[in-house]
């Protein structure tokens, strides 16, 4: 986990990085009429003051409840039917196979013949769905003391307006945040599309404005009605 972080910090030159969707030939997004769809998988670091970037459980929580509450608001526009939760038994082992399938079509800029998600395949396997909608979110904050904040519940929500203040003092100080967005074949055992936000991105990723606008650019290309609610 630590070396995909940094290699998403040290911002890779992608083959791919005039665009931002791929898509396998004979797939078409308009096409599917429903989807199940995955609860978002995240790992967001802080890094206070100067120190180094540790992955932070509450950062993480926090980032996976907003990109939730987003998805959720867009269920009608992505075609989103039943929810699958991963267990926090498989969790660890989810997130791991999730972003390696994000490192290697990040790498080669391309959608392999087959994905290796063992964990996905028993979790969806209990879904009358062909396809399967995963959002997953890396990234880092710099807020001072960011942990402190995360475990006063009444501070959770509002957390994006001390990120927002330190960041208007200190340049430095800049979060960054990268979607990744990808469509499963269940049938095939296969990603069948792929699409990604551009990279080191200057987004915080516990701000819900600021992750309702990333993903608002990560859909508009692919999907119809962006403004698209329950």
């Amino acid at each position: 986990m630590r070396k995909f972080l940094g290699w998403l910090s040290a911002g890779v030159a992608l083959m791919g990085c005039n665009s931002t969707s791929i898509v396998r030939a004979g797939f078409q997004v308009p096409a599917v009429q429903e989807m199940a769809f995955v609860s978002p998988i995240t790992t967001i670091a802080v890094v206070r003051y100067n120190n180094p970037g540790v992955i932070d459980k509450e950062a993480t929580i926090a980032s996976e409840s907003l990109l939730h509450e987003a998805l959720v608001r867009r269920r009608a526009q992505l075609r989103l039917r039943n929810e699958v939760t991963v267990p926090d038994s498989l969790l660890t082992q989810a997130r791991r196979e999730v972003y390696r399938a994000v490192a290697a079509i990040e790498e080669h800029w391309q959608l392999a013949s087959g994905a290796d998600l063992p964990a996905l395949d028993y979790l969806l396997s209990r879904q009358d769905q062909r396809y399967a909608l995963i959002l997953a979110a890396s990234g880092f904050t710099r807020i001072p003391k960011l942990h402190e904040l995360l475990n006063r519940p009444y501070m959770a929500r509002i957390g994006y307006l001390v990120v927002d203040k330190y960041n208007r003092g200190n340049d430095a100080g800049r979060a960054k945040s990268k979607l990744f967005l990808f469509i499963y074949d269940t049938h095939q055992k296969a990603i069948v599309y792929y699409a990604h936000t551009p990279p080191l991105n200057d987004f915080e990723p516990l701000d819900a404005a600021s992750l309702e606008k990333q993903l608002s650019k990560l859909l508009k290309r692919d999907f119809s009605q962006p403004n698209a609610r329950n």
